[in-house]
């Protein structure tokens, strides 16, 4: 037993941490614990690190439409790590049983879409999902969940606790380390959290909390707000397909200097691939009719001069860099933007520390009026009060 943790089929254990790093350490001390060597799995935010630090840099997703897929980061061979060549290895379990467990969970995570993806074009909520069912994939006696909804979209949240739910309800024991209480599902049987020393104790249910957020909502096409304020960026009638995904059709939209837009919408519907459009991280940049501060994205324009004036916060640089979300969000603002660009800036952290940085990006924006902001996020109560303005994108039309 490790800590005061007592685990028993079908019991669902919320663990609540001081710190998300604090967390993050305790699960993986947990899954690599000899009591349960070779019965438990995890998810974890690690595991995204890990696969984006072998790409090496943060835009390598729009830049290659090769790589593993992630039909083959799910097979038989991959999960297990069994080399095809080797003759007379002794294997865990057939194929077809494996197989069959598979295409339950592919169902049930809502990957079976995706198999023919690779993994790193997947969003950060796609990968998150698909890291999900890799940890399932061995049919896990002990499901280590650390921090699993950071990234989803609303219904994928929702989906996330029904699932969570019917892995305990079938006999799965799960431990669910969290941020907010709002994501855990209705049939949590212990409560547990942890010190400051790292250690897991019990605890009692939270007390619901929660603050509502007023926004503005605009159309994806309106221009809001001081119309004589210069546009910061101008995208007329776009239209991307990528792979068998439309992502966007005839789509406009205008943001002007001082203006804050939040980007809402499901995971994978294209909200980090515009801000790529935007920076010019993504080579479609240069097949559309965008313009930013004023300048045409088309070849030989000096895209340093531009970026220089916009600064960068997003899931990928920080698992690239290995950066904590506080240190890159600081680092954003000590180059006084004219452009900030905010993509899911609070995700791994806690709710106090989200909190915190959200005050601090609110003072900063309070001081610096002229700043244009756009924010990515899944969450209301993380939502800067400075964010006024709301872009929502819908479903992702499929390519005939």
């Amino acid at each position: 037993m490790i800590d005061e943790l007592q685990l028993r089929p079908g019991r669902i254990v919320a663990v609540a941490g001081t710190a998300p790093h604090v967390a993050g350490e305790w699960c993986e001390r947990l899954v690599r614990d000899e009591e349960f060597e070779g019965r438990a799995a995890l998810l974890s935010f690690s595991q995204q690190a890990d696969a984006a630090q072998r790409t090496g840099w943060p835009q390598a997703r729009y830049y290659t439409e090769e790589g593993e897929t992630v039909e083959e980061f799910l097979s038989y061979n991959s999960v297990y790590e069994i080399n095809p060549f080797e003759i007379g290895a002794k294997r865990p379990e057939t194929k077809k049983s494996y197989r069959q467990r598979l295409e339950r969970i592919t169902r049930l995570l809502e990957v079976r879409n995706l198999a023919d993806r690779p993994l790193i074009a997947l969003s950060n909520g796609e990968t998150r999902r698909v890291l999900f069912a890799r940890a399932l994939a061995k049919g896990p006696e002990v499901l280590v969940l650390d921090d699993p909804a950071a990234g989803l979209d609303v219904r994928q949240r929702e989906r996330l606790r029904d699932v969570v739910a019917a892995l305990a309800k079938r006999g799965m024991s799960v431990v669910f380390a969290y941020h907010h209480a709002d994501e855990l599902p209705d049939c949590v049987t212990d409560w547990m959290k942890i010190t400051k020393s790292g250690r897991a104790v019990p605890s009692s249910p939270p007390s619901a909390r929660g603050r509502p957020r007023r926004t503005v909502v605009a159309k994806r096409s309106a221009r809001t707000g001081d119309t004589k304020a210069p546009p910061v960026i101008e995208i007329r009638h776009l239209d991307l397909v990528v792979g068998s995904k439309t992502l966007f059709r005839d789509f406009s939209w205008t943001v002007r200097r001082g203006e804050r837009w939040v980007l809402r919408g499901e995971n994978g519907c294209g909200k980090t691939t515009l801000m790529a459009l935007v920076t010019g991280d993504s080579p479609f940049a240069y097949a559309a009719d965008i313009r930013v501060f004023g300048q045409p994205r088309e070849t030989g324009s000096d895209l340093s001069r531009i970026r220089r004036r916009i600064s960068v916060v997003s899931p990928e640089m920080q698992a690239c860099s290995g950066a904590t979300p506080e240190e890159l969000i600081v680092e954003a603002l000590r180059r006084k933007p004219d452009l900030l660009i905010l993509d899911e800036p609070f995700l791994n952290l806690g709710v106090r520390e989200a909190r915190k940085a959200a005050k601090v990006l609110d003072a900063h924006l309070a001081a610096n009026p002229k700043t244009a902001a756009i924010l990515i996020c899944h969450r209301d109560d993380e939502t800067p009060r400075s964010f006024a303005r709301q872009c929502r994108f819908f479903d992702i039309i499929p390519q005939s």
